[in-house]
């Protein structure tokens, strides 16, 4: 890590230049990345979990007091007009009001709706600068990053796009020939969530900056959900070791032998997936990981959504998933999920570690 990545000095601007906000152990926070909401057209990736997401966020964090911060891509502004956006998912703008007035809310800006930080929408429907003359819009003030100082460390919250040049360089072009070439022909987003090769580019350099930087950094961007730095892979490698070290001094031992069963065949499932891109899930250089890098993923999954939460001196990546879909459990079976929401919603936690223990790490690896 002695050369820094291209963008590095202009990522580090935007880490000196971001709002420095304390949080304390009684704090309860969550943060969701890239929504993508739509106009609730087939190109509307948001519409298969939209119903979800405004459940889960008024029935359950609305519920228990949690502050939210919102990471980036939450309308989709490259397709569709904010007009547009605003009048299908109403019901979504009024519990982030409800979240801003009994909590906090907290908007970074991300690629897909950059224009909210310039300003307002340069195709379309002409409005003021003003964020809060936009009809029915969330009119909190909308951050490049955040820097949630905590009493073991920091967290620096940004969407990802950051890390390279080429998304503020050609953002205009890419708004228009989404919006007027690809939406009419029904063109799915050419997203980076969908190129393993620029997913480890983004995160590779996210993840170098925090370690260089001895911080926790939280990105979305690349839909792929993140915790201590490791991909789904080194996630269930890292399990697996965990319950066979506790193994034999169980009291439960045929618990761990079906949990260890399980993951191991979905760690196949996954190697499987790495074979046939012809890539590996590895994002760093050394042997040791540095525990900096989190991503929130997406709450656009086939099966459900994931967000992080921050609560009690804990973080947590978790998975909100429609019990009545299909193979909706199948694939966090070995995670017990909980049923939250009535009738089918469920909460399954996926990773959690003590904010201590993981700062701990970082100022020792890193």
């Amino acid at each position: 890590m002695n050369e820094v990545f291209p963008g590095y000095e202009e990522l580090l601007q935007i880490y000196e230049k971001a709002e420095v906000r304390p949080i304390a152990t009684s704090d309860r926070i969550v943060i969701f990345s890239d929504l993508h909401m739509g106009n609730g057209s087939r190109n509307d990736d948001f519409r298969h979990n939209g119903e979800l997401f405004i459940s889960v966020l008024d029935r359950y964090y609305r519920k228990k007091g949690y502050q939210l911060i919102l990471n980036g891509d939450v309308e989709e502004l490259q397709r569709f007009s904010w007009r547009s956006i605003s009048q299908r998912w109403g019901d979504v703008y009024e519990v982030f009001s409800a979240i801003r007035r009994e909590t906090a809310i907290t908007r970074i800006v991300g690629n897909h709706d950059l224009e909210l930080a310039e300003g307002g929408p340069s195709v379309g429907f002409p409005v003021p600068s003003d964020l809060s003359h936009w009809e029915g819009g969330d009119t909190a003030r909308v951050h490049e990053a955040l820097r949630l100082a905590h009493k073991e460390g920091e967290i620096f919250v940004f969407h990802g796009h950051q890390t390279s040049r080429w998304y503020r360089k050609h953002n205009n072009l890419v708004r228009l020939l989404l919006r007027y070439l690809a939406n009419p022909l029904h063109i799915k987003n050419a997203t980076v969530a969908a190129d393993s090769r620029k997913q480890f580019k983004i995160e590779r350099r996210a993840y170098e900056f925090a370690s260089r930087k001895k911080i926790m950094a939280i990105i979305g961007h690349t839909h792929r959900p993140l915790f201590e730095s490791m991909s789904k892979a080194d996630s269930l490698l890292f399990e697996i070791e965990s319950l066979c070290r506790a193994y034999p001094d169980s009291t439960v031992p045929g618990e761990i032998e079906e949990k260890v069963a399980m993951l191991k065949e979905k760690l196949v499932e996954v190697r499987q997936q790495e074979l046939e891109q012809q890539f590996s899930s590895s994002l760093y250089r050394e042997h040791l990981i540095v525990p900096s890098l989190f991503n929130s993923g997406c709450a656009l999954g086939r099966r459900g959504m994931t967000c992080l939460e921050i609560e009690r001196d804990r973080m947590s990546l978790i998975y909100w998933f429609d019990g009545s879909k299909s193979d909706s459990k199948r694939q966090f079976r070995a995670y017990p999920p909980e049923e939250m929401i009535p009738p089918h919603y469920h909460r399954a936690v996926i990773r959690s570690d003590s904010l201590q223990y993981i700062f701990s790490r970082i100022r020792l690896l890193a």
